[in-house]
């Protein structure tokens, strides 16, 4: 939520997304997305609304970037793939990679955020795209998101230079951990966002991605704007895996022969209480049994003015060994270049280098 935005109920986002429209402007290249040089092609194409019969094509928004990533129409020239290499093989010739890939977002839900929501859906394919070009076939994906918000009543803030106006007694009475109550609202305190009956989406790399790209798309959008404007990005990252959310998000993340990659969206600072390290400890501990800090990689789309020492959220970022340079996410490019070419390349390297489990 902006500065001078008090949270009020929404409409429907589910329904603002299915008739989502979009233009065609092309942005300047990002300063903040990663090292790869980006540049605009056409507008992004919306997902679709109904269950596709077979697999489909990413969205018209391509990168095009420098070493292994490059940008290329298919061969029906319907869209963009990006092609980000191949899995490595040992010295066998046998594939030695990790078996799992653990996708969790973290999505800002307070009033603002839709428009942000509406273009991680729509560059939501071309990320699809790139992971299916660049992880071995057979590969188990999990996609879940959570949200930002650990309170649920009234919420409402000011921001001056990338800092609250807020106390920190305000912050906390906003900051309910799942080990200490249930708000009862989906998504919220860390479990992951309901949609569709499902609470996190499983799929198979090398077979139909349509339904994955389908549940994410709509589901990023269903995350609303009716979430407590005091966002908590890192300790929702990190109470995803607490085990006072275990009921909730069983099933989701793997240990062993696992990469974890956590994304966060935002528009604001972070309000995380309990400190950077205290989240990174959550999810590290998580990831003991593969590796810890080594199996994890961490981006976001958020707010460039998070960049220094004194914000949360940067300082959180930078705790981890495989830290994407984030992008801005008031430039639709970065939401490619950040969600799709580079991500996917980087998840791609670091599951070549984790031994798959068993």
């Amino acid at each position: 939520m902006r500065a001078t935005e008090v949270l009020s109920v929404g409409g429907s986002a589910a329904a603002l997304f299915l008739g989502l429209a979009c233009g065609t402007s092309e942005p300047s290249v990002d300063p903040f997305a990663s090292s790869a040089t980006a540049t605009a092609t056409d507008g992004p194409t919306a997902p679709p609304t109904s269950s596709p019969t077979g697999t489909s094509a990413g969205g018209s928004t391509g990168a095009e970037g420098s070493g292994s990533e490059t940008a290329a129409a298919d061969s029906t020239g319907s869209g963009i793939k990006l092609d980000v290499g191949a899995a490595a093989t040992d010295e066998t010739g046998e594939a030695d990679f990790c078996n799992y890939v653990d996708v969790l977002f973290v999505i800002d839900n307070s009033l603002s955020m839709n428009s942000y929501q509406n273009q991680l859906a729509l560059a939501w394919p071309t990320f699809v795209d790139a992971m299916w070009k660049n992880l071995p076939p057979g590969t188990d994906l999990h996609v879940g998101l959570t949200t930002t918000s650990f309170y649920t009543g009234s919420c409402s803030e000011g921001i001056v230079n990338c800092v609250t106006t807020a106390s920190d007694d305000t912050i906390n009475d906003h900051y309910v951990t799942p080990d200490a109550g249930n708000t009862g609202t989906n998504g919220e305190q860390g479990r992951l966002f309901e949609w569709a009956g499902q609470n996190y989406f499983e799929a198979t790399v090398g077979e139909d991605s349509g339904d994955l790209k389908l549940w994410f798309s709509q589901a990023a959008v269903a995350a609303g704007e009716t979430g407590c404007s005091f966002e908590m990005m890192s300790a929702a990252a990190g109470y995803a895996v607490h085990p006072a959310n275990d009921t909730a998000n069983a099933g989701f993340l793997r240990d062993e022969g696992a990469v974890l990659l956590v994304v966060v969206l935002s528009d604001e600072p972070d309000k995380s209480p309990e400190g950077a390290q205290t989240y990174y400890d959550m999810l590290v501990d998580a990831k003991a049994g593969c590796g810890g800090d080594a199996c994890i990689v961490t981006t976001g789309l958020v707010d460039p003015c998070i960049q220094g020492v004194d914000n949360q959220l940067w300082q959180f970022f930078n705790l981890f060994g495989n830290y994407i340079p984030y992008g801005d996410l008031d430039n639709p490019v970065a939401y490619t270049d950040v969600v799709g070419a580079a991500l996917a390349e980087v998840i791609g390297e670091t599951c070549d280098q984790i031994p798959p489990a068993g």
